[in-house]
């Protein structure tokens, strides 16, 4: 291995690490802040380094005339909705089985596509579907008979919304990803979302405090390396090793999130959620590798 490509398989590596850890730094900041303030401030001090890049590369911020509306729909679904569920679904369950849930999108993706008839799901696919809601079921109610009240399904359908956001966020931009550059897209999509986070963070504004030197620490992280500088090492480690390595690596994302909420919280995850995890984890790689 060339040094090129060595330097390109540690940038994409240290993205799915920092994206890893994200959701155990959320929930230690989540003892202190409320969900949609912690999204809210993570965009605002993520938008620091993505101007200071934009005018590295003599990036202007022009945007065509007629795509403000769709440039604010894709900041709204990608950024502000997503962390609204994600975030408020991380206090009613674990970082690890939220970070399995939003690794199951490829699953999610397929449904849609057949719901909606651009694609066939095929037999290997639906047994792919089916061993992931049993993976989803297991890390939820751990086995035992569903309670629909419980604060675990909850927590799960707030991150399943997120996975939704998700999706719909990743159909409105794929035209605009085609006409901008990432760092454009994702600066001009950051820098909108701080007055669309408004009208949800403002129920917040009684729950605030300053936050304690480690929650502190923990909001810049999400600002600055998962938000901002991650993104820039996923693309340049895509660049040099193509899709089909660097696709594989996001699967290993759930798999830091374990063992960062092992050593940063003391939680270990029990023998029906690990299942789930293999389950699902082994449902998205064989869609991976038979898609590519």
């Amino acid at each position: 291995m060339n040094s090129k490509s060595f330097l390109g398989l540690s940038s994409a590596l240290f993205a799915i690490f920092v994206w890893g850890i994200s959701f155990v730094s959320t929930k230690i900041i989540l003892r202190e802040l409320p969900p949609v303030t912690i999204a809210f401030f993570r965009q605002f001090i993520a938008l620091i380094p993505l101007i200071i890049l934009m005018i590295f590369k003599k990036e202007n911020f022009r945007i065509k005339k007629g795509e403000l509306m769709l440039f604010s729909l894709s900041s709204l679904f990608g950024i502000v909705l997503y962390f609204f569920f994600e975030n408020r679904g991380l206090t009613l369950i674990s970082a690890s089985n939220a970070s399995l849930l939003v690794a199951a999108v490829p699953i999610f993706v397929l449904i849609i596509d057949a719901i909606s008839g651009r694609k066939k799901i095929n037999i290997p696919s639906l047994l792919c579907i089916i061993t992931s809601v049993v993976g989803v079921y297991f890390i939820t109610f751990e086995g035992k008979v569903p309670d629909f009240r419980s604060g675990s399904f909850l927590g799960t359908l707030l991150v399943l919304a997120s996975m939704i956001s998700w999706i719909i966020y990743t159909f409105l931009s794929s035209n605009l990803g085609k006409k901008y550059s990432s760092l454009k897209m994702t600066t001009i999509q950051t820098a909108l979302s701080i007055p669309l986070f408004i009208p949800f963070v403002s129920v917040e504004f009684d729950k605030w405090i300053m936050p304690s030197a480690v929650s502190l620490l923990n909001l810049i992280f999400l600002g600055v390396f998962c938000s901002a500088l991650a993104y820039v090492f996923f693309l340049f480690g895509l660049k040099n090793h193509g899709p089909v390595l660097v696709s594989a690596l996001l699967n290993l994302i759930p798999v830091i999130t374990i063992i960062a909420e092992a050593i940063m919280l003391k939680e270990m995850i029990s023998v029906y959620q690990a299942a789930g995890a293999a389950l699902i984890l082994g449902s998205i790689s064989y869609l991976s590798l038979k898609k590519e």
